[in-house]
């Protein structure tokens, strides 16, 4: 193996050791060689399956990435391992892009690969899946789309703020938050409060209005999201 290639493969294992430890919802199954050629790994995340004819919904799914001779120059070759329906996915293969260069990442590889199983990405002009293509058109309003964020901080997020339900009273109003069926993010009564919901499993919080746009990770799912 030649020193670049060597250093190369060894600065993707590094990195996407990095990426796990910090996205909840990725995990890595299996890496294989030293350093790794070949690795499996695990998203977790809301997408769909056909069977018998019938569309389930399905929260895993596994993904074997393999780095041929010639990478970095040739791209990664990605299939999946675990049955999905949709348009850029065929049992070979998974479009991860019609362009590649040397210097992109694996990292970025793996977050491509998320958002395409969650449903963020997706093309029905040119599919390897052309069933899938035509469901995808015919019934967008059906599609389980994850709005998990595959970017990660260099640092782990802030904890979770408190998620028990708060009645804040004030002289004009009271707005129950934290189990309300009201999916629109409210500002509260109490001054300097806002009404947040992770956008994965739904559950809301009642959190300090300093923390907009800052990421937190929601205690009971452990998705990372932006407040």
């Amino acid at each position: 193996m030649s020193t670049v290639r060597l250093r190369r493969l060894t600065a993707d294992f590094q990195s996407i050791q990095s990426y796990v430890r910090l996205h909840p919802r990725v995990k890595l199954i299996q890496a294989d060689g030293d350093p790794p050629e070949k690795y499996q790994i695990e998203f977790r995340v809301k997408s769909i399956r056909m069977v018998n004819g019938d569309i389930k919904r399905i929260k895993s799914h596994l993904v074997e990435i393999h780095l041929p001779r010639n990478y970095p120059r040739v791209p990664p070759q990605c299939r999946m391992l675990t049955p999905i329906f949709h348009p850029n996915i065929a049992p070979h293969a998974i479009c991860v892009g019609d362009h590649w260069s040397a210097g992109e990442s694996l990292r970025s590889i793996v977050m491509r690969i998320g958002e395409i199983l969650a449903f963020q990405s997706h093309n029905i002009k040119s599919p390897l899946n052309g069933e899938a293509a035509q469901w995808v058109e015919n019934n967008s309003e059906q599609l389980p789309l994850d709005g998990v964020s595959f970017l990660v901080d260099k640092e782990e997020p802030a904890p979770p703020p408190q998620v028990e339900p708060t009645t804040v009273q004030s002289n004009e109003t009271t707005t129950q938050v934290g189990n309300s069926e009201d999916d629109t993010y409210r500002i509260l009564s109490e001054p300097n409060k806002i009404a947040a919901k992770c956008p994965h499993c739904e559950t809301r919080y009642n959190v300090p209005s300093d923390v907009v746009g800052k990421k937190t990770r929601c205690k009971k799912c452990r998705t990372v999201f932006v407040i």
